[in-house]
């Protein structure tokens, strides 16, 4: 295998951040190479549609790798990372190989905070970061209106007559 003489680029993370690197740089005289976990970039402001059954999560989901079929400059790698080896300026990924870089960027995110709380409020509140939380939710929530629509008494909560929400 030849090394390129060429910045090796490596985006950790297929959001909003990373993609917006990975276009910024599309005209770069670099490889690029884009680092997620999933295959997909999701459009999170729009989770709440699939949460609440107004959409598929098809119709806020879209492949990486045809978001930058057209910049020849990037290849998309589907891959959680474990590590970084800094002295060998690589990242070390899931399957332990290493990959590389001149330049890092770090586009991992966020994740939903429950203030300490996590034990008692995870269960109850659920987060809406991603496609499965959304149809989580959409579950529990489909769940919800089966149940009321079982029940005679309106006062009954989904506990009182067996059915978990």
């Amino acid at each position: 295998m030849q090394h390129s003489t060429k910045p090796q680029i490596v985006v950790i993370g297929g959001g909003f951040a990373g993609m917006a690197c990975v276009r910024a740089l599309r005209y770069a005289d670099a490889e690029i190479k884009l680092v997620d976990r999933r295959n997909f970039h999701v459009f999170q402001p729009l989770l709440y549609q699939v949460a609440t059954g107004g959409l598929s999560p098809a119709n806020i989901a879209a492949p990486l790798r045809s978001i930058f079929k057209k910049q020849k400059n990037v290849q998309v790698l589907m891959a959680g990372v474990d590590g970084f080896d800094m002295a060998k300026r690589s990242v070390v990924l899931d399957d332990k190989s290493e990959l590389p870089f001149d330049y890092l960027v770090l586009a991992t995110g966020s994740t939903h905070h429950y203030f300490g709380r996590d034990a008692d409020w995870e269960p109850l509140a659920p987060g809406l970061k991603t496609i499965e939380d959304a149809t989580e939710i959409r579950s529990r929530l489909l769940t919800a209106f089966e149940t009321a629509e079982e029940t005679y008494d309106p006062g009954a909560t989904s506990r009182e007559i067996g059915r978990p929400v």
